[in-house]
């Protein structure tokens, strides 16, 4: 998906709508960071594993990155 096409699919929503990732096994987080990344394709990835990794290969594809990675922080 392309930044163009998340917006187009974003505008559609209220724009007071919270916005969450995947935990890491279980359950959801909010984002906390948006940043660009390099990546390729993964060779031979297990299904539990990402399409991608990151790379810095100068032909590696660029990617938005949201993470929610929120390590013992907990909302009560």
């Amino acid at each position: 998906m392309t930044i163009a096409k998340l917006i187009q699919k974003l505008q559609t929503y209220p724009q007071d709508l919270k916005v969450v990732t995947e935990g890491y096994e279980d359950g959801y987080d909010d984002v906390l960071k948006i940043e660009l990344i390099r990546i390729k394709p993964a060779q031979d990835a297990m299904w539990y594993n990402g399409s991608y990794e990151l790379s810095k290969d100068d032909d590696a594809l660029k990617a938005i990155f949201i993470n929610g990675e929120n390590k013992g922080k907990r909302i009560n």
